[in-house]
């Protein structure tokens, strides 16, 4: 009985420490609205919240923004956040999603860009995009995936990040 007690403290004071220490700043920005011409918007590092996870993005790398019909641009610190969240929107087609590319360092439309699976990103989803085809590493349409995303077939799954180390998927 003791022991469980002791546990359950222990487990409590962890989870209050982890919300304590949580570095979401009063004015931090999860969407921007107005953006009409829905293009990518700069990012200010350690301002932006990822709209999925609600954490800081602190790194342009592996970033995406989705921009909706009506102006609002939303924000992710990881792709395959991007992809989670676009997967429950009812007018997938009307998003204008940009990923950052890791090859030329800016924003390129998501539908367009190349994409590898084995990344080291924010929230291990382990996709990474390019604006030009690079074989053997950037091999995967954007149908490709979203679908990997919406099965959960990412890096996350120790199963699949040893079968994509080791070139069997």
């Amino acid at each position: 009985m003791i022991k469980k007690i002791f546990a359950l403290t222990l487990l409590f004071c962890v989870f209050t420490l982890l919300y304590v220490s949580i570095d979401v700043k009063e004015g931090s920005v999860v969407v921007r609205h107005g953006n009409l011409e829905k293009k990518p918007l700069e990012i200010e590092l350690g301002k932006y919240l990822c709209t999925e996870s609600k954490t800081l993005i602190a790194d342009l790398y592996n970033t995406a923004q989705a921009v909706m019909p009506n102006g609002d641009t939303y924000f992710f610190n990881d792709i395959g956040n991007s992809f989670i969240w676009l997967i429950r929107q009812k007018n997938k087609d009307d998003i204008m999603l940009w990923v950052y590319s890791q090859d030329s360092e800016k924003y390129i439309d998501a539908r367009r860009a190349w994409y590898s699976r084995v990344e080291m990103t924010p929230m291990m989803f382990g996709f990474g995009a390019y604006e030009f085809r690079s074989y053997g590493t950037s091999d995967y349409f954007f149908e490709d995936v979203v679908l990997c995303a919406a099965r959960g077939e990412t890096t996350m799954n120790p199963l699949i990040y040893i079968l994509l180390k080791e070139n069997k998927i």
